[in-house]
């Protein structure tokens, strides 16, 4: 009705203006009086702000009704009306938000119903308990906010609270990201600027947890609270930073956040804050070892204290991934770790059966499993880049060899900043958790019927396995839940130890040989993936090995082609040439060489490409320039590692081929040292065969040749037209880095001789387009693109492949011709690490100063009293994180 009489009087309005004639007959005296269409416009106009201004306050003044009558005992809440459930929340939830805590089946939601705007989509809820959430599960408090949660209740002394008129709510926002426009800023609201209403106008920041969907906790006055709600029901509420609320609701506090500016170190993240009766039964329940153990935590150890330091460093990094910039990946891959005891005799053993079984459920392309020995636990740095930690014995290995108090210190810090550990029979007394190890003389208990319900399925599933006659007990319920139990004993139980959780489990789940059938293997791996999943580690339990495929010969030129064969035809029995570790068969039946491939012989086809889906052979040799390394390309599609492919061939092709082995998935890639390296699909995987003769240059100082091709790879981008500025870097002694905490890439060299000549061969792994594990270097370029108002194109793995050729090719005449110095100074160019103050082996080692290379390839390094060091590489490695060199144990 409003509406179309706002309608009416600017047509009449308009109508006025435009009669120019009737206007130029008026007398001179009744222009000077407004036109009877203006004063109607002014009153409409008047009516209309009066209106709204009476809607709005009304809207206003039914919030707070709501909030004084249910506040106090039950939750006030607005959010969106979701379709099929104009009725309200699914009746089957307990909680109002995944943000808060569960309540009991009797949670019960109803309308305002004084307050709903069908026409945006809004309703206010009332819920019925009072929501609550546990600050001590992930919330970080805010930086330099004055107003936290006092150390008494957010709903205690109710009855106080309703007799004074100033007081303050707590009350929770689910956010998510905000979206951007073409050139990447953030996009506002559609809503005019006059009417839009800021959250930090009106609320105090009181903490925040990552994740989907984004917690904001906020305190704010009864009056401030209904403004805020109001301004949400009209769609004109806006956070600082662009996020989009998706509800509000008022909520109790328990616990306190994870505190950036004074964090963890002499307060009980256990402390409640639901009210004071409960809080002094819970005091007068604990026993004596609870309370001992809460005194002895507030002694926090150095691993503690680092780990806090890195946590309140990774902060801004952690809300600018939030804000749309590139993810905070750790510097490498996330481990996973497997502890198995001292025991020379059993650890080997039982790490590889817990290797198998967590490799057999995890995302293949995110975690590396390692083994973590008792001397790495107690010195090397290992929690910073662990995604998990995995703790299993053997049977009695528990009890007869048990961690010190200095080891489980370590762990329990670990755990208690954040970490996350599965522990399979090992002697540990948490806070919550408490796992007591039987013992030698007390063995497995036979095949026992277990049943279990996986997560997400309806069906139970019954399996008989194995257990340990071991004893779980917890001290807090409400921080503990049992995920599965045999006649009233705990199998399995998920414990959250402050900002950490911990499953103790006594079913062997990672030592599935214990498993009687197939069934009960089965299940275990079930249940293992559905822990995993609860320790926020991402399964694909149906992941299975590639099959291995056939590889495809490509040569640049007719003449590459003829002289490879030339070369390999007099050695061929039965069109096969024998080498270990792998032979090759050469055929030209694709359905043949599909059948035959295995680990031991690969079949070649010659003479054949590809599919451009998997490998584009012409973008390949369109982009090579060289005149030799890369003119022969061997491309198998799925390859346990492209490193060992050359054996058979290496010693008898001709100076004028130069053969790349290049791989779109590897199932046992090889990294420095032993390491592990993942290949996702869309990160550049090859390797290259250098001919170096003996007694020239860089033959005579094989160590520069990794540092060569780390560089050639670095290069390879950032000579590109447009490219020069991506902040690519080399980091001693093979490692390719985005700016100086995310690796992107790795090289590793072998090298043999055979008469006047030296073979290498250069493996490099290089994410190209992969944004699993870490980053690749199209996330970087869009990233640039974004901030830079740029358009970039983003490169493929043929490209990135074939110009590395090119660039090693040239900087290997270069440094034959030049000699070291001439390549170091391009070298120092890109490195990172000139005049860098570091520790050698740990942080309380010696401290030395970082030169460069010295003549032979070696890091040079100058102590304290002036005395020039020189490490080799092998062996030795490059802690960014902690400025150390870990010295390789001789």
């Amino acid at each position: 009705m409003v509406c179309s009489d706002f309608s009416l009087c600017l047509h009449e309005a308009g109508g006025c203006r435009d009669d120019s004639t009737s206007s130029a007959r008026l007398p001179l005296g009744s222009l000077l009086a407004p036109p009877p269409a203006a004063i109607m416009f002014t009153v409409c106009y008047s009516y209309l702000t009066l209106a709204h201004f009476l809607r709005h306050h009304r809207k206003e003044q039914a919030v707070m009704r709501a909030l004084q009558s249910h506040g106090f005992y039950q939750s006030v809440a607005f959010r969106k009306i979701l379709q099929g459930d104009e009725e309200g929340w699914n009746r089957k939830t307990t909680r109002a938000s995944q943000l808060c805590e569960k309540h009991d089946e009797h949670t019960r939601f109803s309308h305002f119903s004084k307050y709903i705007e069908p026409n945006l989509g809004k309703q206010m809820v009332i819920v019925k308990p009072k929501q609550s959430v546990d600050l001590t599960k992930d919330w970080t408090s805010f930086i330099g906010s004055s107003v936290a949660p006092k150390d008494g209740s957010s709903s205690a002394s109710k009855a106080q609270r309703g007799k004074e008129n100033e007081f303050s709510f707590f009350f929770l926002l689910e956010a998510s990201p905000p979206s951007k426009t073409n050139d990447g800023s953030v996009k506002l609201r559609d809503v005019s600027r006059d009417r839009v209403v800021k959250l930090s106008d009106l609320a105090v920041p009181v903490a925040w947890k990552p994740g989907e969907p984004f917690g904001i906790l906020v305190q704010a006055t009864p009056e401030n609270f209904s403004k805020v709600g109001t301004a949400f029901m009209e769609g004109v509420l806006e956070l600082d930073d662009g996020l989009y609320v998706d509800q509000i609701i008022s909520v109790d506090v328990i616990g306190h956040p994870f505190n950036l500016v004074d964090p963890l170190v002499d307060k009980d993240l256990g402390l409640t804050l639901l009210d004071d009766e409960a809080g002094r039964k819970a005091e007068a329940g604990e026993d004596a070892r609870v309370k001992s153990g809460r005194a002895e935590r507030k002694k926090h150890s150095s691993h503690f204290t680092k780990r806090v330091e890195q946590r309140k460093r990774s902060v801004d990094e952690k809300d600018s991934s939030l804000m749309g910039g590139l993810k905070d990946p750790s510097s490498k891959p996330p481990n996973i770790l497997v502890y198995s005891g001292s025991s020379p005799t059993q650890a080997e053993g039982i790490f590889q059966a817990a290797s198998q079984a967590l490799e057999g459920v995890l995302h293949r392309d995110e975690y590396v499993v390692y083994h973590l020995t008792r001397d790495q636990l107690k010195s090397h740095p290992w929690a910073e880049n662990c995604a998990l930690m995995v703790t299993v014995v053997g049977e009695g290995g528990a009890a007869e060899d048990p961690f010190t108090k200095e080891e489980f210190d370590i762990v329990s810090d670990y755990v208690v900043t954040g970490g996350k550990l599965l522990n399979l029979g090992v002697a540990m007394n948490f806070e919550v958790g408490q796992y007591a190890a039987a013992g030698r003389k007390s063995q497995a208990a036979p095949p026992t019927d277990i049943r279990y319900r996986p997560k997400h399925s309806a069906d139970e599933v019954s399996f008989k396995t194995p257990f340990r006659q071991d004893k779980i007990t917890v001290t807090s319920e409400d921080s503990a839940q049992s995920l599965v139990s045999l006649k009233g004993e705990e199998m399995v139980v998920q414990c959250s130890e402050d900002l950490g959780k911990v499953v103790h489990s006594k079913l062997p789940l990672v030592s599935l040989e214990q498993a009687p059938d197939e069934n009960a293997r089965s299940c275990l791996q079930q249940i293992l993936a559905d822990v995993l999943s609860r320790l926020q580690i991402n399964c694909e339990p149906e992941w299975k090995l590639p099959d291995l495929t056939p590889c495809f010969l490509i040569a640049a030129t007719t003449d590459t082609s003829s002289a490879f064969h030339n070369a390999v035809k007099p050695h061929l029995k039965d069109n096969k040439l024998s080498a270990s570790p792998v032979s090759l068969r050469f055929t030209d039946n694709v359905a043949d060489a599909e059948e035959k491939v295995n680990a031991d012989l690969l079949t070649v086809l010659s003479d054949m490409t590809p599919s451009a889906a998997v490998f584009n052979a012409r973008v390949y040799k369109s982009n090579l320039k060289s005149k030799v390394l890369g003119n022969l390309v061997m491309y198998t599609e799925v390859v346990p590692t492209t490193m060992t492919l050359f054996e058979s061939f290496m010693h008898r092709v001709p100076k004028t081929v130069g053969v790349v082995a290049i791989a779109s998935r590897q199932t046992k890639g090889k990294g420095r040292g032993g390491n592990k390296w993942l290949s996702p699909l869309g990160c550049a995987m090859f390797t290259s065969h250098i001919r170096l003769a003996t007694g020239t240059k860089l033959a005579s100082k094989l160590p520069f040749l990794q540092h060569v091709a780390a560089l050639a790879v670095v290069e390879a981008i950032r000579t590109r037209p447009g490219y020069e500025t991506l902040d690519l870097r080399v980091k001693w002694p093979n490692d390719i880095y985005y700016g100086s905490k995310q690796k992107i890439g790795g090289i590793l060299v072998t090298s043999s001789s055979m008469g006047s000549d030296i073979h290498a061969l250069i493996g490099i792994g290089f994410n190209v387009a992969n944004s699993k594990p870490t980053l690749c270097v199209n996330d970087i370029i869009e990233e640039y693109n974004s901030k830079n108002h740029k358009n970039l194109a983003t490169i493929s793995v043929e490209e990135v492949i074939a110009w590395t050729m090119n660039v090693l090719e040239t900087m290997i005449g270069d440094f034959q011709r030049e000699g070291h110095l001439h390549f170091c100074k391009r070298y120092y160019t890109r490195w990172l690490h000139g005049n860098t103050v570091v520790h050698l082996e740990k942080q309380e080692g010696p401290e030395v100063t970082v030169i460069g290379l010295d003549g032979s390839g070696y890091l040079e390094v100058k102590d304290k009293n002036g005395k020039f060091i020189s490490l080799q590489p092998d062996g030795n490695s490059f802690d960014m994180l902690h400025n150390l060199i870990e010295m390789k144990k001789r």
